[in-house]
């Protein structure tokens, strides 16, 4: 009779270390700059690198993870570019997300994406702490570990790989089902540990570029030992069997890290700490939208005031939960004594207005965003937030305008699904149906159903009355979709999980 021993047999193993690819090379743990002439960059060409980061984009915003709210976008990009000028590093290209995820974390992936978890934010107390993540992200990206990473994963496996099946062939020859786990299991471990070597010294190299990085864009460069501490903290007070933060787990941060992070800082020259006034505003912005149930933000703020009188940028989260409850008179009552003049003002002007969508006053919010439009006619948030107005409130004469605002701001913001839609219903809207189905495909095309925007297209095309022009655009608009779109339908036969 056969063993029924509850150990996994040889090939199971086998299979299990043949799927562990490191994503990673062994490094020594001495911080130097890498060898940027070495093979690392011919892992991944320049374009695949751009394809990895469009297609990674298209599946984080088919889950539904990507946030797209303009104003939070904004944000994020003019924090993080900030620190890309400091981190000067031109030819390298960047993409930053924001990620509709409440834990503690963010990363860098091939391409240059770099994404940050709304829970980061929620939890980071300055602006810094922020800079601080993004600048240690950006720093794995210019230092090259990413593609010294996928480097690492080819070199390392197959010595490690071969060592492997010889022990294994050995271990069949003489009987031996332990030995054969014996070998396969000391792959695996090995190649475990040359994962924690070059995360250890990796992340303490991003470290000490990223602090230069937060030097040169004037932030508070003790803000990353700051932050670390508090993780670290969170992680000793979650200990009775609460998962640690997840940052802990991506990114491993010691005493001696911290204490590396701080020596640092206090070598570097001190320099004018410059943070932007609207973090508090769009952290509060993150915490008003980020539940389901805006009952429940509305709860917090309410619970909050009891303890204390609500800060500015409190009273403007609770404003915003108000509109989501239709509450227009509510949120403008609290909104009222609040500063909403020049750039830093913006999120309140923008959310007065929308209390007035919401109390369907169309003269007030036309006005409003009249005012806004002379002061910043091209300001990709005050684009999209006129646009947003005039669909809400069918403003049939104002669409055409709109539609031509938009369309100027997609030639920079191309891969904006928000926009895209926003463009489709003004065009619809304007009566201008043949746009809007162009718009809408795009927009399918961006949230990763390329099928879908295929099919989309392919119908309109069919149309009698396109003009020259119309029917150019919309077959350029096959001609890039369809490689995507037919790899999609030999992955997804039965049609494509919906997120």
């Amino acid at each position: 009779m056969r063993s029924t021993s509850s150990r996994p047999g040889w090939g199971a193993l086998l299979l299990l270390a043949f799927l562990w690819l490191p994503t990673s090379q062994a490094q020594t743990d001495d911080i130097r700059l890498p060898d940027f002439g070495s093979s690392a960059g011919s892992v991944l060409s320049r374009e695949d690198e751009r394809a990895y980061a469009r297609e990674l984009m298209r599946q984080l915003r088919h889950y539904q993870l990507v946030v797209e709210d303009p104003l939070l976008v904004e944000y994020l990009d003019t924090l993080s570019f900030r620190l890309v000028e400091a981190a000067n590093r031109p030819g390298v290209e960047f993409r930053f997300v924001m990620l509709n995820i409440p834990v503690v974390n963010a990363f860098a992936t091939p391409g240059g994406v770099i994404a940050v978890h709304t829970g980061l934010i929620l939890e980071a107390e300055r602006e810094s702490e922020v800079a601080a993540v993004i600048a240690h992200e950006i720093a794995h990206v210019t230092q090259l570990h990413i593609a010294r990473r996928l480097e690492g994963a080819k070199l390392d496996q197959i010595p490690i790989m071969l060592g492997m099946i010889g022990a294994i062939l050995a271990g069949a020859n003489s009987g031996s089902s332990d030995a054969t786990q014996a070998a396969v299991l000391g792959g695996v471990a090995l190649m475990q540990q040359r994962q924690i070597n070059f995360t250890r010294s990796n992340e303490f190299e991003a470290d000490r570029v990223g602090i230069q990085t937060l030097a040169r864009a004037d932030f508070d460069v003790d803000s990353m030992a700051t932050f670390f501490g508090r993780m670290n903290r969170l992680s000793r007070t979650n200990s009775a069997g609460i998962q640690a933060p997840e940052y802990l787990r991506t990114h491993p941060v010691t005493t001696t890290r911290i204490a590396e992070a701080k020596t640092r800082a206090e070598q570097t020259p001190v320099r004018t700490v410059r943070e932007q006034p609207s973090f508090d505003y769009m952290r509060e912005r993150i915490r008003a939208y980020a539940s389901a149930l805006p009952g429940e933000a509305d709860n917090y703020y309410r619970n909050l005031q009891s303890l204390r009188e609500l800060r500015t940028h409190e009273r403007y989260g609770q404003a915003l939960v108000a509109i989501r409850l239709n509450e227009g008179e509510r949120a403008l009552e609290l909104l009222a004594a609040l500063d909403g003049s020049g750039v830093n003002g913006l999120p309140i002007a923008l959310a007065r207005v929308e209390a007035m969508v919401r109390l369907r006053d169309a003269a007030a919010a036309t006005k409003a965003m009249d005012k806004l439009l002379l002061g910043f006619p091209q300001h990709r948030v005050v684009v999209a937030s006129y646009a947003r107005m005039v669909v809400e409130l069918g403003e049939r004469s104002l669409a055409s305008d709109a539609g031509s605002r938009l369309r100027t701001l997609l030639l920079r913001f191309g891969d904006d699904p928000g926009l895209w839609e926003l463009h489709a219903r003004n065009a619809e809207l304007s009566g201008d149906l043949i746009r809007a189905a162009e718009s809408h495909a795009e927009a399918t095309f961006l949230r990763g159903r390329a099928f879908d925007a295929l099919s989309q297209l392919e119908q309109v095309q069919k149309r009698q009355d396109l003009d020259y022009y119309q029917r150019a655009r919309i077959q350029a608009q096959i001609a890039r979709m369809a490689p995507l779109a037919l790899a999609e339908r030999e992955r997804y036969p039965y049609g494509r999980p919906e997120g």
